[in-house]
């Protein structure tokens, strides 16, 4: 599963990300940066009067690949046969 992930700087110059798991794939880059616009604007997620999501930055795609080396439930069947 692919990841949206939104960068921002907060207003004391950190980086903040807002990862969405259940974002289209097909997303415009206008669609994406008016939606930071939007979320930057609104100051909603305001802490201590300290925007974390101030100024856009960038947005991407992140797609994680999980390779397992033990464990899971191959292991399990298999301990639970033996």
């Amino acid at each position: 599963m692919k990841q949206l992930d939104m960068e921002f700087k907060s207003e004391n110059g950190k980086t903040k990300h807002m990862r969405l798991n259940y974002a289209a794939q097909t997303l415009a880059e206008t669609t994406v940066k008016t939606a930071m616009q939007t979320i930057a604007d609104l100051k909603m997620f305001e802490v201590e009067a300290c925007n974390p999501y101030a100024l856009p930055i960038k947005a991407q795609y992140v797609e994680r690949t999980v390779t397992p080396i033990f464990g899971g439930e191959d292991a399990e069947k298999a301990d639970a046969t033996e």
